[in-house]
């Protein structure tokens, strides 16, 4: 639910904007302040766990997002719900690193990958069925159910919580909060994301986006300077020295930039380009969520008997393959040229999840298990909306190169091409009952709109090869991360701690 509620409200910002007025700017704040206030809270959960618990901190965790749920969903103006989203994002991001870290310590090292699986079919659904869940909502309901569609799993879960695990036992003095740390890493996440989220519209050489990005530098710089000068850092950096743990989130980096990349390419080509609704565009979205949730749990078996570095390898494979094979995409493309790239994809990124979380996690010491958990929420976090960002550019540019190369070939009027495209549309209104001394200027019309719209079919082929490539570049820290069974883990951990 804490990743679902990243995208649900995307399909909802046109009702939210009726109900309460405003601007276009304005109203995405609504999901920038959650994407800053989520990202943020999750280094914080390993010194709260030291403070209270993991088990108190997953409840608390758990009610702060549920309460904030309820708020957005009472919302009276934009202020207010800007202001009770950040609420829930505080919430929510505390529970993913949080929920990771009981998962992770509940299970030994050699029987981790299957946990982990199972784990990770949660995490990999929730982004796909998104979209189609906020539409339906939305469509049927009211936007404000989008956010009451959360309290009645977030009672089962706390409760759950409450009953089923087991009391937290006191591990000595927590360690010294690092506010100089929590400051810095949160002026560095939430400009770089603030300009990741708004580049595109206010334009990435602008005055507004470089100061963002200028300052993101700054933050980044204070906070890994603070991090080798404090004693006990909120985030351990040295982690980093850990080569199987870097190659392991440098595969995460990527794997976050085609999965949220590629969910967010595929809907608006779906709805801007064919006209797909909601429903229909959640149809076409579900076959990777099925195949995520089918594939996951055996990946994470497979990686507990011969390791991690094979199905992580084919997984990345498959991931680009599927990406490339959506470089013949058209206005004609039906469900089944759709449906097989989804396919291979949902199977590559179930191969990857469990062996990958699994691998990073085991490759630290038990004490910096919770660290590690924050960390890989975080780059997931930051890498999907890097992935975003740059597709959106991306999308732009294609957009106006295909368009000039069109509007080129359409001057060369006479040749055969363009001459047999402007037959064709006269042809069309001539059967449609338009009046023949109309159709030929109806029909040049009709042809602009036709090349605008393979201008766009052709930026989203051209994304979705570069998005193939920038998975591809996964390949080789995947071969790199050693198939160690990591002997010195300890075989049985509880949760109680």
């Amino acid at each position: 639910m804490a990743i679902l509620d990243n995208n649900i409200v995307n399909v909802a910002l046109p009702y939210m904007m009726a109900a309460f007025g405003g601007t276009v700017d304005q109203i995405e704040w609504v999901v920038t302040a959650y994407m800053i206030a989520f990202a943020i809270s999750m280094p914080m959960t390993s010194w709260l766990r030291e403070v209270f618990g993991l088990k108190k901190v997953f409840i608390i965790s758990m009610v702060l997002f549920g309460f904030g749920s309820a708020l957005c969903g009472m919302a009276w103006d934009k202020d207010s719900l800007i202001v009770f989203r950040i609420i829930q994002a505080f919430g929510g991001g505390a529970l993913l690193p949080t929920g990771l870290t009981f998962v992770s310590e509940t299970f030994p090292a050699e029987e981790r990958g299957l946990a982990m699986g199972i784990w990770s079919i949660g995490a990999m659904v929730a982004p796909s069925i998104g979209p189609f869940v906020g539409g339906y909502l939305v469509d049927e309901v009211s936007w404000r159910a989008i956010f009451y569609i959360n309290l009645p799993v977030g009672v089962v879960a706390t409760l759950a919580a409450f009953f089923v695990l087991p009391p937290a036992r006191v591990l000595g003095p927590a360690r010294r909060f690092d506010l100089i740390g929590f400051l810095s890493f949160s002026i560095f996440l939430a400009f770089l994301l603030i300009a990741l989220a708004q580049g595109q519209r206010e334009g990435w050489d602008s005055d507004y986006i470089i100061s963002c990005f200028s300052f993101s530098l700054l933050g980044l710089v204070a906070f890994t300077a603070s991090a080798f000068r404090v004693k006990n850092p909120l985030i351990d950096v040295r982690v980093f020295a850990n080569q199987i743990f870097l190659m392991a989130n440098i595969v995460n980096f990527v794997r976050a930039m085609a999965i949220f990349g590629s969910l967010f390419l595929l809907p608006l080509f779906l709805q801007n380009v064919l006209d797909y609704k909601a429903l229909r565009t959640g149809i076409v979205l579900a076959p990777m969520a099925i195949s995520v949730g089918i594939v996951s749990p055996f990946s994470g078996l497979i990686s507990d008997r011969i390791g991690p570095r094979i199905p992580i390898f084919l997984g990345t494979v498959l991931v680009t393959l599927s990406l490339y094979l959506y470089k013949d995409l058209s206005l004609d493309s039906d469900y089944w040229f759709l449906f097989w790239p989804q396919i291979i994809r949902g199977a590559g990124f179930g191969l990857i999840n469990a062996p990958l979380i699994s691998v990073a996690l085991n490759s630290v010491r038990r004490e910096q298990g919770a660290v590690a958990s924050s960390l890989l929420m975080v780059i997931i976090h930051v890498g999907g909306a890097f992935g975003v960002a740059l597709l959106g550019a991306i999308l732009e540019r294609r957009q106006f190169f295909h368009y000039a190369h069109y509007l080129q070939q359409i001057n060369h009027a006479f040749s055969p091409p363009v001459y047999r495209a402007q037959l064709a549309m006269q042809d069309l209104l001539l059967k449609s009952g338009q009046a023949p001394a109309e159709v030929l200027g109806k029909g040049k019309t009709l042809l602009a709109l036709w090349v605008q719209r393979q201008a766009a079919v052709g930026s989203f082929a051209d994304a979705f090869v570069f998005t193939g490539l920038v998975m591809a570049i996964g390949i080789i820290p995947a071969l790199l991360i050693r198939n160690t069974r990591f002997p010195g883990q300890i075989k049985s951990v509880g949760v109680s701690d």
